[in-house]
């Protein structure tokens, strides 16, 4: 029997009756000087028991692909579209369904030895495990190439506020890669890489899916494990394939999907993986395609986000599909429901110390401490959005009593049920990924305000999904007048993530793979670029 380490010191230290009156009142607590003389003695007693924890063994997951490079942060020649943070390499087995192909990482997922920034200036953290579906795409035989750029803890849709500059489109350099997986999404059109890995809260993989004319999906909710991530909250976050094709993302769902007893994410079933890549062929000649109204409108979407859209529904009608409008009411209203939700939920999660409520996976120990650390003491580094949702969460929290958490929560529910009841007559509903394509970076500072009001304009089809829950694949659906990509999201019943496929392969058929203008390489050359990473031939382009 293994002896006990016997420490001496290091354990919990107890509180005083007079801190104990200080926690009392931080809940809203009078206590007497007799109360706190008892309850801290109670409290010594019970501390005990936490003690042992740092007494008990904790079995780890040992790592099975240790040849590791950590390698180093890119040149400007290396990297001319600003997409990784790092560049590395993690070889992956042998063979295997994605033998030979290379994988970026968005930076705020776990790669042991790899070190996860979050693309923000407050304390990087190093991981000893790897996220599991890192560990599966290298057991199904890739190699990580990079960690990938994104917003700054994932909080934009733009990129701009990555504190090491934003992801560049591989399409115009002048303009957004989109946000917060912009690195991801620009990283795969440029061919840096062949696949990546996005995280989407709202729309955070699918947005860059679009600016950058390329395929992501966006699974249903708890059929990709999110272990390993910075997380948000654990019913909203999404672990995403992003590739150049629908064939490949297919095929990269496959491997990520299935149940994890390491994942904190909780559902009612233990999902197996998907075979989507088996359905490319099927067809949508038996499918009703429902076009959300809410989702179309003029007065949200750009003409030509709009024409390309029709197009693409156009394609499915000639591959036999019927397509019929559909109403969803609540859906012009999702950002809204979001918004108060991640004010409580964001700054929830932010008291555990990135942990999140309702974890029923692995935590990372030292990833804990190391956001500890960074909340209590660099909390002023944080981007603008962080700082609006603590703000806003405790503000709502104590002023509200979290009533307006209760009501979006109901509104969520109601939002659910009303795309359910739409999937009773349709198989398939479809919107604009984006209403509109990416936008021109800014090439100057700009203060939080400003950064604030670009951040969410792209949010307004991408966030209904992450509240409900549904699987919603991005597809290119063409370009706009000025060769800049479109994008069509398509939305499938819970579980049933594989029937998106099946319209994506008809319309990416009809448009092709990755449309939009080629980047010229002189453009994106060292020398011509200004201060801030553009070429100064993309700038006046894009604004002419």
């Amino acid at each position: 029997m293994a002896m006990p380490r016997g420490r001496i010191r290091g354990f919990v230290r107890r509180p005083t009756p007079d801190q104990v009156v200080e926690l009392g009142a931080a809940e809203h607590m009078t206590l007497t000087p007799t109360e706190a003389e008892q309850y801290a003695a109670v409290l010594d007693r019970i501390l005990v028991g936490v003690d042992r924890l740092d007494e008990l063994a904790v079995p780890t997951v040992p790592l099975v692909h240790t040849d590791r490079d950590p390698g180093a942060v890119p040149s400007a020649e290396e990297d001319p579209f600003h997409a990784f943070v790092r560049r590395c390499s993690v070889r992956g087995a042998a063979d295997g369904p994605l033998a030979g192909l290379t994988v970026g990482v968005k930076d705020n997922l776990a790669v042991a030895g790899i070190p996860v920034t979050n693309a923000s200036r407050t304390l990087s953290y190093t991981p000893t495990s790897d996220a599991v579906v890192v560990t599966r795409l290298l057991d199904a035989g890739a190699t990580i190439t990079g960690k990938t750029n994104l917003d700054d803890f994932s909080t934009s849709g733009t990129g701009e506020s990555s504190w090491l500059g934003p992801a560049r489109n591989a399409v115009d350099p002048a303009r957004s890669a989109g946000g917060s997986s912009g690195g991801s999404g620009s990283a795969v059109r440029s061919g840096a890489v062949d696949l990546a890995i996005g995280v989407d809260e709202g729309g955070s993989a699918r947005i860059p899916a679009s600016f950058n004319g390329v395929v992501s999906i966006k699974a249903t909710q708890g059929l990709v494990p999110s272990h390993g991530l910075t997380y948000m909250d654990h019913t909203i976050d999404a672990v995403c394939p992003i590739a150049g094709t629908v064939e490949l993302t297919a095929r990269m769902l496959d491997v990520m999907s299935g149940h994890s007893d390491r994942d904190p994410q909780w559902v009612r079933a233990r999902p197996e993986p998907t075979r989507a890549a088996d359905v490319l062929g099927a067809g949508v000649a038996d499918m009703t395609v429902g076009v959300v109204a809410e989702g179309v409108g003029t007065d949200l979407c750009e003409p030509d986000v709009l024409r390309a859209f029709e197009e693409s529904c156009a394609a499915l009608t000639a591959a036999g599909a019927t397509v019929v409008p559909v109403s969803i009411p609540l859906w012009a209203e999702a950002w809204s429901i979001e918004t108060a939700l991640l004010l409580h939920l964001a700054w929830a999660g932010v008291q555990t110390d990135g942990a999140g409520y309702s974890h029923l996976g692995e935590v990372d120990v030292e990833r804990t401490h190391a956001f500890g650390l960074v909340r209590r003491m660099e909390a002023d580094a944080f981007p603008p959005f962080f700082k609006v949702w603590l703000l806003g969460g405790r503000y709502l929290n104590e002023k509200y009593f979290s009533t307006y958490f209760a009501k979006a929560a109901n509104l969520r529910r109601a939002l659910t049920a009303q795309i359910d009841q739409t999937f009773a007559s349709c198989d398939l509903l479809v919107t604009p990924t984006t209403p509109h394509v990416a936008p021109v970076l800014l090439d100057r500072p700009a203060d939080d305000a400003e950064l604030l009001g670009r951040g969410t304009t792209m949010v307004a089809n991408a966030c209904v999904l992450n509240l409900s829950g549904h699987p919603a694949l991005a597809v290119p659906s063409g370009v706009d007048s000025d060769g800049l990509p479109t994008s069509i999201q398509i939305v499938a019943p819970h579980w049933c993530d594989e029937r998106t496929f099946r319209a994506g392969a008809v319309i990416e058929a009809a448009v092709g793979a990755m449309p939009g203008r080629a980047v010229f390489p002189d453009r994106m050359s060292p020398d011509r670029m200004s201060p801030n990473g553009v070429s100064p031939d993309a700038v006046s382009a894009s604004h002419a």
